[in-house]
């Protein structure tokens, strides 16, 4: 039984860890209002965003595309993801992975995400490095090299991925299950590794395609915090981005998820030692005023082991060894994530239902004032830990702009969760958390004499 345990607490390990990735990367946050952002826009229609910090002599240069997995389409699936590979594969005047190397050098750091909504690039580096990651960005955004071999040196790590985060993580098997039958229209029905089958076709000719309709100036947004001044800033700007050509923008995302008004339910049968209920409700898109009340109710229900979840189903009625929520807000409607892990031997059904009940229970009851006050400072603290860094305020500045809509978003700081009240959860709970507006996939040991599901 210890060993059972062990593992289960292990599962859940994973499944937070994938939460806080994304958490990391998508939760919008801001900097106080006395911090002003400059912007201009070139004539090719690159959008420039700039922040300066003089606290360190550091500098954060990002720049983030607004196309992720959502710009996809069955065929090509995964093609966003492989082309943050490939745009570390050389271009004109640099070699592969050089661009990474010069970095390096010069004692900073890069990297690059993948999401729904966006692909972001990151160098943070000493302030006098500031020209040679402009110089390195403008380079790929206009004169990368797509060549046969590194296409296929790449995907093969983008498949290597694939098999380590989806195909031998039976959590991860079955959320990707969770998001095909959530999502019924949307591209938000996969996720950014995409599919086996569509990276092996993949060719360089999907690629080059991909690169002209996405990697234009105009589809980009550069974002530069810290150790600058603005005159030196466009002139540097002007110098490496100003010949870059314009290009038609890509065609927009026009799919539309139909309302759901039906409960949504499967159940995933593979080897695990911990089965586990993945579940969501569908939540408006991230620029909604409903989403910091979605977020404060997160904290009310997951944050700590005072949390809803934790001392409902974990402590009084020990039917599960974890449980949480997640308030997933993407540029189209997203999900409240919740799910809940429990050992070999417990009713699943109890264990869903427990896990409804605890959300339903938010919209029929009224919520004490102290609870929402605790959730709105651990979302303040939050907020201000993001801001740490240059790199942190940089991508905070991009989510706002990609995902939110409008940089000056990143300008609200913790005043979108002070305005928060217990009324204000109570009605969004009634709002959203309804079984025909929920989705639920359930990860169980195959049954006597069965085999498990692909």
């Amino acid at each position: 039984m210890v060993r059972k345990v062990y593992i289960a607490y292990i599962c859940i390990i994973i499944l937070i860890a994938f939460i806080a990735w994304y958490a990391l990367t998508l939760a919008p946050t801001a900097p106080p209002p006395s911090q002003l952002i400059e912007t201009w826009t070139l004539d090719n229609g690159l959008e420039v965003l700039f922040l300066e910090d003089h606290n360190a002599p550091v500098v954060s240069v990002q720049v983030w595309y607004r196309s992720g997995s959502r710009n996809e389409r069955p065929g090509i699936r995964g093609i966003a993801h492989l082309f943050e590979h490939m745009m570390f594969k050389g271009s004109e005047n640099y070699g592969p992975e050089e661009h990474a190397r010069l970095i390096d050098e010069a004692g900073g750091r890069e990297n690059a995400f993948t999401a729904e909504d966006m692909t972001a690039y990151f160098d943070t580096l000493p302030a006098e490095g500031l020209e040679l990651a402009l110089d390195l960005e403008a380079e790929r955004m206009w004169k990368l090299r797509l060549a046969q071999e590194s296409l296929d040196s790449e995907r093969e790590v983008v498949k290597e991925e694939y098999r380590l985060r989806l195909e031998n993580n039976p959590i991860m098997v079955t959320f990707d299950k969770f998001r095909s039958i959530a999502y019924t229209e949307h591209p938000y029905s996969w996720t950014a590794l995409g599919f086996m089958d569509d990276l092996d076709r993949i060719t360089v000719e999907d690629c080059q395609a991909f690169y002209e309709a996405h990697y234009s100036p105009g589809n980009a947004v550069l974002i530069v915090v810290g150790e600058a001044k603005a005159g030196e800033l466009r002139t540097l700007v002007d110098r490496y981005f100003g010949p870059i050509p314009a290009r038609p923008l890509p065609p927009p995302v026009t799919a539309v998820e139909p309302e759901q008004t039906e409960f949504r339910h499967e159940v995933v049968r593979t080897v695990t030692q911990v089965p586990i209920i993945i579940g969501g409700y569908k939540i408006p898109a991230a620029d909604s005023e409903d989403i910091p009340v979605l977020e404060v109710i997160e904290k009310i229900m997951s944050a700590g082991q005072s949390s809803r979840l934790h001392q409902r189903l974990v402590r009084e009625q020990q039917i599960a060894v974890g449980a949480g929520s997640w308030a997933m807000t993407m540029r189209d409607p997203g999900l409240m994530l919740i799910y809940a892990a429990f050992l070999p031997g417990k009713d699943p059904v109890a264990v869903e239902d427990a896990l409804i009940e605890v959300f339903e229970a938010l919209g029929r009851e009224p919520v004490a004032e102290e609870e929402v006050a605790k959730a709105r400072n651990q979302l303040s603290a939050a907020y201000t830990f993001g801001l740490l860094s240059v790199e942190g305020r940089a991508n905070k500045i991009g989510m706002a702009e990609v995902v939110l809509g409008d940089y000056k978003r990143f300008l609200e700081g913790p005043a979108r969760y002070d305005r928060v009240t217990a009324l204000d959860v109570q009605r969004v709970a009634k709002a959203y958390f309804k079984r025909t507006n929920l989705t639920i996939a359930v990860l169980l040991q195959p049954e006597a004499g069965g085999t498990a599901e692909e």
